[in-house]
């Protein structure tokens, strides 16, 4: 089985940290994906691979700063991630050609899992939107979640705080279940009686029914509910809060640094969910589907014949999504799937209308598959 991803390492390789591959390899694991198989690594300025394949490159900056000789096996419409050992040596271990492209550190704790997120997201398989949901009692809470807006913001995080991001003559409710919807992690800031309110309650019931990774941070003196069905846990003491109700800077580490792991946990969680139920449905119609590839894209074959590419998206489709599968496709006959339960109805009249009216690629939600694949194979 040739691999369906390809990762080219060049620049100052010997600089190439061997936890970053180890953080590669874990996160390629959560994704049920193996290097070697799925994902091969290549080394070095030559290394060169005649699989056109979807391709990141990692340039290794260094102290000598090496020359810029960009792989075969690196097509120049394939991204290229800059690596330096702090971001203020960008200019002293970057060549021009790369010193305009953004870099991202080797050194510290958490970088090699955020260099590894990087490369999944070029790669496609993890989204590029990294989208965080905050569900907190506001008179508990509020200074902790506004310093976790920053903070997870800082890391590149688009975070949703019901404070910032619902505008003014939109429908409240509507705006937080579709952000919800379309988040890769919810964090919980369990203060007492945080389920006393009916909308803590809802979302997070709603983020459990999405499969959304649930972070709980539980305040001093609050118990976790019994049998409460979270994903990960980070309990607070007393010294990590301070008079204010401020969480000081270990705890804010502790749990960005967290969320960074849970974010491709639920990613897989939500995409074995949402392969699962096509899968369903393509067998009762008699179709069938093989070949994983790109974007985790696969091959359908319908009842007739006819043979379609599949591209399961998690979270609400956006526009730039749409762009990726027209370029994956090239041409065949190709349909995007998604989960529109929690979706703003207005949205949804949107991701309908294109559908319609882009002819390059269909649209289906979740619940119809196998009624609108029959359909299709009907044609």
């Amino acid at each position: 089985m040739n691999p369906i991803y390809r990762i080219v390492v060049f620049g100052s390789i010997d600089n190439f940290d061997g936890q970053i591959r180890e953080a590669i390899a874990a996160l390629a694991g959560t994704l049920d994906l193996a290097i070697g198989i799925d994902i091969e690594i290549l080394m070095g300025d030559e290394s060169f691979s005649p699989l056109p394949i979807a391709t990141v490159g990692l340039f290794v900056g260094g102290g000598d700063v090496p020359v810029f000789v960009r792989p075969q096996s690196v097509r120049s419409s394939s991204p290229v991630i800059p690596i330096v050992s702090f971001l203020t040596r960008c200019s002293a271990e970057l060549p021009p050609e790369v010193s305009h492209v953004n870099a991202m550190e080797y050194s510290g704790a958490d970088r090699p899992a955020a260099i590894a997120s990087a490369v999944m997201e070029c790669l496609g398989l993890l989204p590029k939107q990294r989208r965080v949901f905050l569900s907190y009692r506001r008179e508990k809470s509020r200074e902790a979640a506004l310093q976790l807006f920053d903070k997870l913001s800082a890391r590149q995080f688009d975070v949703f705080l019901d404070t910032h991001d619902v505008r003014p003559g939109e429908t409240f409710q509507e705006v937080l279940w579709h952000r919800l919807c379309e988040s890769d992690v919810m964090i919980m800031l369990d203060t007492a009686d945080y389920f006393g309110s009916r909308w803590t309650r809802e979302e997070f019931g709603k983020a459990s029914y999405k499969r959304a990774a649930i972070l709980r941070v539980g305040w001093p003196g609050v118990d976790m509910v019994p049998g409460l069905a979270i994903t990960d846990n980070v309990q607070l003491r007393d010294q990590d809060i301070t008079r204010d109700n401020c969480l000081k800077t270990p705890a804010l580490e502790k749990i960005c640094q967290t969320i960074e792991g849970l974010r491709s946990k639920s990613i897989a969680v939500r995409y074995a969910n949402l392969a699962g139920t096509i899968d369903t449905a393509l067998r009762e119609i008699g179709a069938k589907s093989e070949q994983a590839g790109p974007m985790r894209r696969f091959r359908v074959t319908l009842p007739r014949g006819k043979t379609v590419l599949a591209y399961p998206t998690i979270g609400v489709p956006s526009a730039e999504v749409l762009n990726d599968i027209a370029d994956d496709a090239d041409g065949e006959a190709a349909v995007l799937i998604y989960d529109a339960i929690g979706v703003m109805p207005r949205w949804c009249v949107h991701l309908d209308w294109l559908g319609d009216n882009i002819p390059l690629i269909r649209w289906m939600k979740l619940s119809s598959v196998g009624w609108d694949f029959t359909a299709w194979d009907s044609e």
